[in-house]
């Protein structure tokens, strides 16, 4: 129970920086190119699906760690708009980890910004995976559903009714569950991180 807790907080402290730091940039670069306002500060980080996945894959120590920024829009479009974001703070994470190994001290542990630069990189890499994985379907969805409303406006409706609200939960299932790191990280995420990894020290020395 104690080594457990311990490594659990050891994960926020250092999950919790890149992570805010990245779904509220996420949000202002959606909002931005969406051309509508935030309501208010810190709104992407103002809801269940920011915090109950994010708390749950480091709560049972997965390998995949996600926190979904509450969107400001809906559709394939502002999906993309955040999977460039989440791809642009992994590439920045990347850079930032390989200044951070040419300023590696001799001995001793790395320092804090060490650790936040290399899972800035690796969070961003998650969202970004987990906004491609859907890309597709929400494509064919956005071209099927006005013409299953027209045949059957009941089904419709009913798809139209799993509001981002009720989809949290399926988030949170998928975080408890190990599908993530068995299928999206063992056949995409970590290979990817492990080739960005080696660029990093290879650019560093």
């Amino acid at each position: 129970m104690e080594a457990w807790l311990e490594i659990v907080i050891r994960q926020i402290i250092l999950y919790s920086l890149p992570m805010l730091i990245s779904l509220s940039a996420v949000a202002m670069f959606e909002a931005r190119c969406l051309n509508k306002p935030l309501p208010y500060a810190f709104y992407s980080l103002n809801w269940r699906g920011a915090w109950l996945p994010w708390l749950a894959s480091i709560a049972l120590h997965r390998g995949i760690i996600f926190a979904l920024p509450q969107p400001l829009g809906k559709g394939a479009i502002a999906a993309a708009v955040r999977l460039t974001a989440h791809v642009a703070w992994s590439v920045l994470g990347f850079f930032l980890y390989a200044w951070s190994l040419q300023h590696a001290s001799v001995s001793g542990p790395p320092p804090l910004y060490h650790w936040w630069a290399k899972i800035l990189m690796f969070f961003n890499l998650c969202m970004a995976f987990l906004h491609l994985l859907p890309m597709p379907g929400m494509l064919l969805g956005e071209w099927a559903l006005p013409r299953l409303a027209k045949r059957w406006p009941l089904v419709a409706q009913g798809l139209q009714a799993w509001d981002d609200k009720k989809i949290v939960w399926v988030w949170l299932l998928i975080a408890a569950s190990p599908l993530p790191d068995a299928i999206l990280g063992a056949y995409g995420i970590f290979p990817v991180y492990a080739q960005m990894a080696t660029w990093a020290y290879g650019l560093a020395h």
